[in-house]
């Protein structure tokens, strides 16, 4: 694994390069980067901030799930946004950054088939290789959060992550994680301001990788009964529909699970 901690020519990179980032703070420890990143951002922070991590303690994933990961095994991160959009279209921030993992990782790992369940999973061979968290920090602030396994090869998982892979094991060789950090926040810069002028331009790369489209799902959700049919198709405004028994449901949210043909 390269260094546990960015090196100086990295960070350089970062801030002076062609990327949203203006300051970069690391942690080798941290409870979770999106909270830090979050308090900073009522305490006045400006867009760019980036916080780092070699290892989080509190890390969490989507629907209030634990995201851990062993220390120098990930590229575990969180951005500050805050995007002069209209609140409407926030939504579809999620899928934006899942287009940019997967551009950004394909650029790097030959070999691998890359694809997004929805909203923003990023599939390796069909197994879970990153999270994307995105939350709301102030009104006009956004937190992007991410998780994403580079090089899990020694890494003994619980039955819970047996599912999972990380990029490392996909590409059959190392992967240096700050080229790819390097290769996320540069694709993330022309991918947000692109989407800040345009926000649903980026809709048909992303139902291209989509692979929920047209599958036969579960839908978990909050509240409510689990959800069984056909993924049909994505909406200008990011929501998933499923075509059921009883019709078409359209879901903004939820927790989707590919089903296998029996």
């Amino acid at each position: 694994m390269p260094d546990r901690a960015p090196p100086g020519r990295v960070l350089q990179r970062l801030v002076t390069g062609p990327t949203l980032v203006s300051h970069v703070l690391w942690f080798d420890r941290i409870g979770s980067t999106n909270a830090e990143v979050a308090r900073r951002a009522v305490d006045g922070a400006g867009e760019g901030l980036l916080v780092l991590a070699d290892e989080q303690t509190a890390g969490r994933g989507r629907l209030g799930r634990d995201w851990h990961a062993p220390p120098g095994t990930s590229l575990v991160g969180s951005l500050l946004l805050r995007p002069v959009v209209p609140t409407s279209v926030l939504q579809l921030l999620p899928l934006l950054i899942g287009v940019v993992l997967a551009e950004a990782c394909e650029a790097l790992v030959s070999g691998a088939q890359l694809s997004l369940k929805w909203p923003n999973d990023l599939l390796a061979d069909g197994r879970k290789c990153a999270g994307i968290l995105v939350e709301s920090a102030q009104p006009d602030a956004v937190v992007v959060g991410m998780g994403l396994n580079v090089d899990w090869r020694a890494v003994d998982r619980p039955d819970e992550l047996t599912a999972t892979t990380s990029l490392s094991e996909v590409g059959r060789g190392p992967v240096d994680r700050w080229r790819l950090l390097i290769a996320v926040v540069e694709r993330l810069d022309r991918r947000y301001r692109a989407w800040c002028v345009a926000p649903d331009e980026f809709l048909p790369a992303y139902r291209e990788r989509c692979a929920t489209l047209g599958s036969a799902v579960r839908v978990d959700r909050v509240g409510d009964t689990p959800l069984i049919g056909t993924a049909e198709r994505i909406t200008d405004a990011g929501a998933l529909v499923v075509v059921t028994e009883a019709g078409p449901v359209v879901l903004h949210a939820g927790d989707v699970h590919h089903l296998r043909a029996p």
